[in-house]
């Protein structure tokens, strides 16, 4: 199968260029061709025309009968019969040119080889000085399409360099300018996006494995386990279904957590857009919370009514987590505030909880998958570091923006911003 064209087949863009240039130098020495010998019959014609008078004019002067008389460069001889009048095309004798005209009763012979000469001459130089600028312009296309294209020779140079273990390659720059300077710059930024994406994709990727083999492998430990000796314990076999249980639960979390994130990247989520007020559903959020609060005292600050439109369930997810956030990494007893108002026309949700906080390091990173902080991995506390991911991606959807503050030892506040 011929997977592209043979070498001399194929012309480069810079071999048409100057094709063009020689297809355009010729025709315009075709045009100066017809102009100069439109101008040379012109010439001739005006010349012969005014011998001819001349000539006529001194043989009315003089009489005579028969024979041929020479008067300036014309000669005259009489013509026999009746007469008549005659325009005979350019005639060669004995090497030389001549034109016949006659009039009445005689004829004028001009001899046209000096003209030719000249003519010949001029073309000669004109087909010369053409070739000279036609291998002149042509040298000079062929010099400027080279500098003026190379950057696309950087491009095929950078698109044949690229492969899955090594995308850090970029096209240069240098040399190109207006159009060709902007197709590179986003070709670049177009790379540098499919490097970052690609490399994205290789750490979730890794990250979802590692969050995947721990329950694995409890779960393959405790079936090891009673396959061997722990069914005959009631004991032991009640511990293992009960694990087997937990981790399966913590699983399907994962699972989930990683479909929506997946659906959300491969193609737009669909919202089901309605408006509704955002106070009726923090409420809702709220007393939800209460429920599995434990000892964390719940409470709800300023709660102002707030139109927004978007998708209630989904919003409400995103709130959810900020919740669950904060009763994690707060004590028992501390103390979590949900508020609702409105400023300059954005709704704003506040969660905030006097937690363990967030040190200025993690705060960078906080919305990254898979990502938590230093001093929560390793402990007891639940979660894979995608709530807050994907919390990012619904509020992003909605037109919305989500804003941190925390410090170490002084409590997180997150807030949730929607357009009214």
């Amino acid at each position: 199968m011929t997977t592209g064209a043979s070498p001399d087949r194929r012309r480069s863009l810079g071999e048409r260029i100057s094709g063009q240039y020689t297809f355009y130098l010729v025709r315009t020495m075709a045009v100066m061709l017809a102009v100069f010998t439109l101008m040379y019959w012109l010439a001739v014609i005006a010349h012969a025309s005014g011998m001819c008078s001349r000539a006529m004019r001194e043989v009315s002067e003089s009489q005579w009968q028969t024979g041929a008389y020479l008067v300036g460069e014309a000669g005259i001889s009489r013509l026999p019969g009746d007469g008549w009048r005659a325009g005979v095309l350019p005639q060669r004798v004995d090497g030389q040119l001549y034109l016949v005209r006659g009039s009445g009763d005689y004829a004028v012979v001009f001899t046209l080889s000096g003209y030719a000469s000249l003519f010949v001459v001029l073309i000669i130089t004109l087909v010369a000085v053409e070739l000279i600028r036609l291998r002149v312009l042509r040298q000079q296309a062929d010099r400027i399409s080279r500098r003026a294209l190379s950057p696309i020779s950087d491009i095929v140079n950078a698109a044949r360099g690229l492969s899955a273990s090594n995308l850090s390659a970029r096209i240069s720059a240098d040399g190109a300018k207006d159009e060709l300077l902007e197709l590179t710059e986003v070709l670049n930024g177009m790379l540098d996006r499919i490097e970052s994406a690609y490399n994205n994709q290789k750490q979730f990727v890794s990250d979802a494995s590692h969050e995947l083999r721990t329950p694995i492998a409890v779960i393959q430990g405790y079936a090891d386990m009673l396959g061997r000796w722990g069914k005959s314990d009631p004991e032991v076999c009640d511990e293992a279904i009960t694990a087997i249980s937990s981790e399966t639960r913590a699983m399907k979390d994962l699972v989930e957590q990683l479909l929506f994130i997946a659906r959300h990247e491969n193609s737009p989520q669909r919202y089901q857009m309605e408006f509704f007020d955002l106070k009726e559903m923090a409420d809702e959020a709220l007393k939800e919370t209460r429920l599995i609060a434990g000892g964390h005292h719940i409470k709800a600050g300023t709660m102002e009514a707030a139109i927004v439109r978007g998708d209630r369930n989904a919003l409400k997810q995103a709130l959810r987590v900020f919740l669950d956030n904060a009763l994690k990494y707060t004590a028992p007893d501390g103390e979590i505030t949900l508020s609702c108002v409105k400023e300059n026309g954005w709704a704003r949700l506040t969660v905030q909880d006097n937690g363990i906080g967030i040190s200025e390091e993690d705060l960078k990173r906080v919305f990254d998958r898979f990502y938590r902080a230093a001093d929560v991995r390793g402990s007891e506390v639940d979660g894979h570091g995608l709530g807050l991911a994907i919390a990012r991606m619904i509020v992003l959807a909605h037109g919305g923006r989500i804003e941190v503050q925390s410090r170490p030892g002084a409590g997180s506040r997150f807030h949730i911003l929607l357009k009214l």
